[in-house]
């Protein structure tokens, strides 16, 4: 008797666990894309302030959140609040290569603005938005 309490106890405090988890693993993400945003923003006002230098460490910033997205997104953070589709952990490797893409454009417009080349800075970012693009018509719920 004392095993099948033991056991009980043990398996709901591991689903508590898993799902206090995966609420860590919603706000983490939601935090980031929150601050991707804010990223996106601040890139665009400092390309219409001809800053292009300072677009370098936002970029940089972006690349380094989206390093991050595969891990943020583990069995079982599909409930509560959250925007993700069903289709990122059935189809993860095509989800994941999104996120490397991100991350791709975002190191691309680092360099890019370390050039000092506005136009093709501008250009940059256009793909990078493109890259967040092709990764909400597919995985984000609206």
């Amino acid at each position: 008797m004392l095993t099948r309490v033991t056991l009980a106890a043990t398996a709901a405090l591991l689903l508590i666990g898993g799902t206090a988890m995966a609420q860590d693993s919603i706000k983490a993400r939601k935090d980031g894309f929150d601050s991707s945003k804010k990223a996106m923003a601040e890139i665009k006002d400092l390309l219409g302030s001809d800053k292009v230098a300072q677009v370098g460490p936002v970029a940089q910033r972006m690349g380094a959140f989206a390093a991050q997205i595969p891990t943020l997104f583990p069995a079982g953070s599909d409930k509560g609040d959250t925007k993700a589709k069903s289709d990122i952990w059935s189809n993860n490797a095509d989800f994941t290569a999104k996120a490397q893409a991100f991350q791709a454009a975002a190191k691309e417009l680092e360099t890019a603005a370390a050039s000092g080349d506005k136009a093709a800075t501008a250009k940059q970012f256009a793909a990078v938005g493109g890259a967040c693009k092709a990764c909400h018509d597919r995985y984000r719920a609206d």
